[in-house]
């Protein structure tokens, strides 16, 4: 199975929502916006923060660790 990452650079709210429903997208997102993990629902894969205190909050050297791990990325 194909993996894809999700990086989104525009905060959640502009982002259209169809982008991600759950029969057309699976992977990951990376939100890289102050927006808020727990703002973004997504039931596609792990929603990931460069600027949150949440426990899924990692930094931009893990970013890229991960872009090498997934088949494809797509920035928004």
């Amino acid at each position: 199975m194909k993996r894809t990452l999700y990086v989104l650079r525009k905060p959640v709210h502009q982002i259209d929502p169809a982008l991600f429903s759950p029969t057309e997208s699976q992977g990951d997102v990376v939100l890289l916006q102050e927006s808020g993990v727990e703002t973004f629902p997504y039931a596609g894969g792990t929603v990931f923060s460069l600027n949150d205190d949440a426990n899924t909050t990692f930094t931009y050297d893990e970013l890229v660790k991960k872009i090498f791990e997934y088949d494809y990325t797509v920035v928004v």
